[in-house]
């Protein structure tokens, strides 16, 4: 029998799949709203991600060259899961993430931030994110940046009609 959780997965996914997103190229709209998240915190690396039951996919980048990780490695999941804007200032001190090995080894991400990307039903998609290599307090005008740039990628997603 499913829970409510396994049940409200499996519709967030099948929201994720009408959105068409995951069997797409690369969007250079994307890439410029990663590159904007990047510039903004002035981070290693700006993201815009989808994530489906087992991967996160990178449909737009700046700072990184991978294409896609394992879900359980995945920051944004966690993101998802908060179904808010998540703030990790010190990824050491975080028991979500301390362990992960990005945190433990190359690139030694240090600092996430990531604003969730909802299509026009509020499915919770993905999310505009940034990570660096060192520490950072909460700041509240680069998260509403942060929150911006994750509604213009909502905005750019296919209506559900």
């Amino acid at each position: 029998m499913l829970t409510q959780t396994d049940h409200e997965e499996l519709l967030r996914l099948a929201a994720l799949v009408r959105a068409n997103v995951l069997a797409t190229p690369r969007d250079p709209a994307f890439d410029q709203v990663a590159e904007a998240a990047k510039s903004l915190f002035g981070a290693m690396a700006g993201m815009v991600t989808f994530v489906d039951a087992d991967r996160q996919f990178y449909k737009g980048r700046a700072g990184v060259d991978i294409a896609d990780t394992p879900r359980e490695v995945s920051f944004c999941d966690h993101c998802i899961a908060y179904r808010n804007l998540l703030w990790i200032e010190d990824t050491r001190e975080d028991p979500r993430v301390y362990d992960n090995p990005f945190v433990t080894g190359a690139p030694n991400i240090r600092f996430y931030a990531g604003a969730p990307v909802r299509d026009a039903d509020g499915w919770l998609l993905g999310t505009v994110c940034v990570v660096d290599i060192k520490p950072r307090v909460f700041d509240p005008a680069l998260s509403d940046a942060l929150k911006a740039l994750a509604d213009v990628v909502s905005s750019h997603l296919p209506s559900g009609d």
